[in-house]
């Protein structure tokens, strides 16, 4: 791999340490007593993993070529006697992935007591509309001097939903380096979008966002099937879970897990409740243990299979 065109990990600690990312975020429909944002964690206690990003392009099931450090990623658990806050950043780089800039973020804050459920999400992303090996190889031969993103931003609470999306174009230019300037495009677009309206009965549905519900089953292993909410959607979780040796001796190897401890290869897929196409995940983690991912693998695009796997042993104290 070429490392002087992969991240260091002191530039990774940058672009991901960003303490006011969340706290840049407000969102316009805050009621006294509602959830926000300056109610995360202390950042201090935020454990993070950082991830390597390979990809794998398919043809009909078959893996035609695979190549490692096409981009990077991150993934941060922070909570409190009252809150919990997980997030998930992935992106590409340019000079390892045939001049394709791409970047995703997820952020999700959610109460634990007292009771009632509530939950806060962000997210934002870029635009990928090819859908197909021949789409792609297109796109990669375009020098495209804009690229156009999509934000969003929501709230869920026991009957009552609120979601505001929006798309923006930025400069192509613009990198996960950057995010901060990609943060301030995005919350300038949210603020003059429409509040989306449910696309179900809210009263009826768990008050949980994605990575939520994901945190909950994999610390629960007598739980296999939930619910949650994105984009004014509801959908559901199924995770299965099964011991995986050859992981365990991989992760030992590189000193990411004690020797007692085992490795569990959860197998994840989900599905809007309204119909659509089913998406399959896969994630590695330790047993008994924060369900911190050690791997990460995913159907990005049929013809595309992205794997974040982690760059080093454990994972950093935040501050």
């Amino acid at each position: 791999m070429n490392s002087s065109a992969f991240p260091s990990r002191r530039a990774l600690c940058r672009i991901f340490g960003l303490a006011g990312l969340a706290r840049t975020l407000r969102l316009p429909l805050g009621a006294t007593g509602q959830l926000r944002w300056d109610a995360q964690p202390d950042s201090r206690t935020a454990f993070t993993r950082f991830y390597r990003a390979d990809a794998q392009v398919i043809l009909l099931s078959v893996p035609l070529l695979r190549r490692q450090g096409v981009g990077a990623g991150s993934a941060t658990w922070s909570e409190n006697d009252s809150v919990r806050l997980l997030d998930f950043t992935g992106y590409s780089v340019p000079e390892r992935a045939a001049g394709l800039n791409r970047f995703g973020l997820i952020r999700e804050l959610s109460r634990k007591h007292p009771e009632p459920a509530e939950s806060i999400y962000f997210g934002l992303m870029t635009a990928s509309p090819e859908e197909s090996a021949a789409e792609a190889r297109n796109a990669l031969h375009k020098q495209a001097r804009e690229q156009i993103y999509t934000a969003i931003e929501g709230r869920i609470a026991p009957g009552d939903l609120e979601t505001v999306t929006s798309r923006f174009t930025a400069s192509a230019s613009l990198s996960a380096a950057r995010t901060a300037e990609l943060l301030a495009l995005a919350r300038q677009a949210l603020s003059r979008a429409p509040r989306r309206a449910p696309e179900f009965n809210p009263g009826r549905a768990l008050q949980r966002t994605f990575l939520q519900a994901l945190a909950d089953l994999l610390q629960d292993p007598t739980q296999s099937h939930t619910q949650y909410i994105y984009n004014a959607r509801l959908y559901s979780l199924w995770l299965r879970r099964y011991a995986d040796p050859k992981a365990t001796a991989f992760f030992r190897g590189k000193g990411q897990v004690p020797e007692h401890s085992k490795v569990i290869r959860a197998e994840g897929r989900l599905r809007r409740e309204a119909g659509g196409k089913e998406t399959s995940f896969q994630v590695w983690v330790e047993e008994g243990a924060r369900p911190m991912p050690m791997r990460i693998e995913y159907q990005a695009k049929p013809y595309l299979r992205l794997t974040f796997e982690a760059e080093a042993a454990g994972g950093r104290q935040a501050g």
